[in-house]
């Protein structure tokens, strides 16, 4: 009987972690959005993607947006990872003393599809 191999999808469970911070926060002379991606690279996550907002308000009420030059200091940078839960729950862990109050980190339940290589019987 051959064996064929036949990707498959399956859904594996996953914390999703997104980290706010202001785009002109620093650390050590450091963008901050830069020492978040390090600590998640070092903390062996699985990827990471930052972006950067066009418009955003917080907790002091001004809005910042590209679309006026006054108020476009210090728009957004969104950092997303997503990885096992173990792995996302102790990186938050540290992520939450290196920003302190420059930030907001959020922590979501979500799936991830993966590939998967299961053999196949014919016959």
């Amino acid at each position: 009987m051959p064996v064929n191999a036949a990707p498959m999808r399956r859904l594996q469970p996953a914390l999703k972690l997104t980290v706010f911070v202001g785009g002109e926060e620093r650390q050590a002379h450091r963008p901050l959005y830069q020492v978040v991606l390090s600590l998640l690279h070092g903390e062996g996550i699985a990827g990471a993607t930052a972006t950067r907002g066009v418009m955003s308000f917080g907790g002091r009420r001004s809005i910042h947006s590209l679309m006026n030059e006054v108020s476009m200091e210090n728009l957004p940078i969104i950092i997303e990872a997503i990885d096992h839960p173990v792995n996302i729950e102790h990186a938050a862990e540290r992520l939450a003393e290196l920003i302190g109050e420059h930030g907001l980190i959020t922590i979501q339940t979500t799936s991830v599809a993966r590939h998967v290589t299961e053999a196949i019987k014919e016959g």
